[in-house]
C-alpha cells in the first residue's frame, strides 16, 4: 500500500507540471566571475529578459572542497575552499540556460551590477545580476525526501527501496510512452557489484546492492539541484576493506553522482584481483538503442540476444573521454558518461547484457533488457579513486545525433562578465 501510494504521487507530482520546465543546468565556475570574487554572493540575484521584461530566474551557488570535491560539513575528510559567504574562484554556480534571454533595451529601476553572457553549443544568452533585488525567483525544480528516499523533478521521479541509496526502484520520466500505452517504469534497478578472491583467486566473492548500506549523512536542498553526502563501509572477513564517500546532485534532468574510496594496502592480504561494475537495468525496453564513443559506428538493439556487434562492443576497450547513449524512440533517451578524475590506470569496458532470460540479481523483472554500465578491473591497492558517473535525461536528445547530442551537452560553457 505505501509503494502504491508513493507511484501515485510521484506520477501526480510529474502529470502537475508545466512542459516548460525542462532544462539542463549549466555548471559555472568562480574563475567566471573573477572581477567579483570577494564580493558576498547573497548580494546579487539573477535575472533575465523574458516577454520583454527584466525577470528574475533561479540560480545556486555550490561550495568546493580544497580537496576538488562537493563541500558538506559532515564530511570531516574535506576542507571548505574560501568563504561561504563570497564568491571564491572554487565555487559552482548552476543556472538554467534557457533561462537566459536577449540583451536588455531601455532602462530599468533595478541596480544592475554586471552582465553575463552565456555561450553553449553555437547559441549566446545573457543573464543579468542584480544588486540588492526585491523581487526574487521562488521557482525549484528539484525535491529530494530523506525520510522515503524519494526523488522529484519536473522531468522525472524515482523511488528508492529499503531506505537505500543504492537501490534505485521506479523511474518514471515526463512523456515516456510504456509498453501498450500503459504507465511503466523505465528501470529494474541500479546494480553495484563489487568482487574479489579471498586469500587466493579461486575463491571469489561477490557484494552487490544487498551488502551496501549508505548512511545519509546530509542533504543540502536548493531551487536547481538537491545534495546528499553519504558514506558506506564494507568489511570482509571482519576486516574493513573499503569506504565509499558518495556526493549525489540531482538536477531536474540529470543526475550526478561522485565516488571516492580507496582500497587499503592491508586489504592487499586478503583480497586478489578487485572489480567493480556499475550498471542500470531496464524493464523491457525492447528495440532501444546503444551507441558509445569508442564502439565506432556499431549499434547494439534490445532484443534478448546478443548480436555479433554487441559482442565485438564488449571487446573494445574504453579509450579517453567516454559516453554512452541510449535512445528507447518511445519518449526517454539517456546520455551517460564516467569520468575518471584521480587514480585510474586501471582496465574499464562496456558492461551489456541483452538477454529475456538471463537472471542477474539483484532484480525485480525478469530478464537483462538491457543491462547498460560500465566495468572496472584490477582495482590497485593504497591510492584514492575518484570518479564521476553523470546522467542526461530527454524526450528525444533534441532531434540530434548520437554523437551530435552527446558534444552539445558534455561540452563546457562558456561564459564572459561585464561589470556595469
Amino acid at each position: 500500500m505505501k509503494n502504491n501510494y508513493y507511484r501515485l504521487s510521484v506520477l501526480f507530482f510529474l502529470l502537475a507540471l508545466p512542459f516548460t520546465l525542462q532544462a539542463q543546468i549549466i555548471t559555472l565556475t568562480g574563475d567566471d566571475f573573477k572581477s567579483l570574487q570577494g564580493k558576498q554572493s547573497g548580494l546579487y540575484s539573477f535575472f533575465a529578459v523574458k516577454e520583454g521584461k527584466l525577470q528574475p530566474v533561479p540560480h545556486q551557488w555550490v561550495q568546493w572542497s580544497e580537496e576538488g570535491f562537493p563541500f558538506f560539513k559532515e564530511d570531516g575528510s574535506t576542507t571548505l575552499a574560501g568563504d561561504p559567504d563570497r564568491i571564491d574562484a572554487s565555487d559552482r554556480l548552476l543556472l538554467r540556460f534557457e533561462d537566459g534571454g536577449p540583451a536588455m533595451s531601455g532602462t530599468t529601476s533595478e541596480k544592475i551590477a554586471a552582465e553575463l553572457a552565456v555561450q553553449q553549443g553555437g547559441e549566446t544568452r545573457l543573464f543579468y545580476l542584480v544588486k540588492n533585488a526585491y523581487l526574487q525567483s521562488t521557482e525549484r525544480y528539484v525535491q529530494f525526501d530523506p525520510d522515503t528516499l524519494t526523488i522529484k523533478s519536473t522531468d522525472f521521479a524515482l523511488t528508492m527501496a529499503d531506505d537505500n541509496l543504492f537501490k534505485w526502484n521506479d523511474f518514471y520520466f515526463r512523456g515516456f510512452e510504456g509498453e501498450n500505452g500503459q504507465r511503466q517504469t523505465i528501470l529494474d534497478t541500479l546494480k553495484l557489484r563489487l568482487s574479489a578472491g579471498v586469500f587466493g583467486e579461486n575463491n571469489r566473492i561477490t557484494l552487490n546492492n544487498d551488502n551496501l548500506d549508505p548512511k545519509v549523512k546530509e542533504v543540502i536542498s536548493g531551487p536547481l539541484t538537491a545534495m546528499i553526502y553519504a558514506s558506506t563501509s564494507v568489511k570482509v572477513a571482519r576486516v574493513p576493506v573499503l569506504r565509499i564517500d558518495n556526493y549525489f546532485l540531482l538536477m531536474p534532468q540529470q543526475v550526478e553522482i561522485h565516488s571516492r574510496f580507496t582500497l587499503p594496502g592491508i586489504a592487499d592480504t586478503i583480497l586478489k584481483r578487485p572489480a567493480l561494475d556499475i550498471s542500470l537495468d531496464g524493464n523491457g525496453l525492447y528495440n532501444s538503442k546503444l551507441v558509445t564513443s569508442w564502439t565506432g559506428n556499431k549499434v547494439g538493439v534490445t532484443d534478448g540476444k546478443l548480436s555479433k556487434a554487441e559482442k565485438e562492443m564488449l571487446e573494445m576497450p574504453l579509450k579517453g573521454d567516454n559516453w554512452i547513449w541510449f535512445g528507447t524512440g518511445r519518449g526517454f533517451d539517456m546520455l551517460a558518461q564516467l569520468a575518471f578524475v584521480k587514480g585510474f590506470t586501471t582496465p574499464v569496458r562496456l558492461l551489456y547484457q541483452d538477454d529475456a532470460s538471463q537472471v542477474n540479481e539483484p532484480e525485480r523483472f525478469a530478464g537483462q533488457l538491457p543491462n547498460v554500465g560500465f566495468s572496472l578491473t584490477d582495482l590497485p591497492f593504497g591510492q584514492e579513486f575518484y570518479f564521476i558517473a553523470r546522467m542526461y535525461y530527454s524526450k528525444d536528445s533534441h532531434g540530434l545525433g548520437p554523437s551530435q547530442y552527446a558534444e552539445a551537452i558534455l561540452s563546457p560553457s562558456h561564459a564572459t562578465l561585464t561589470v556595469r
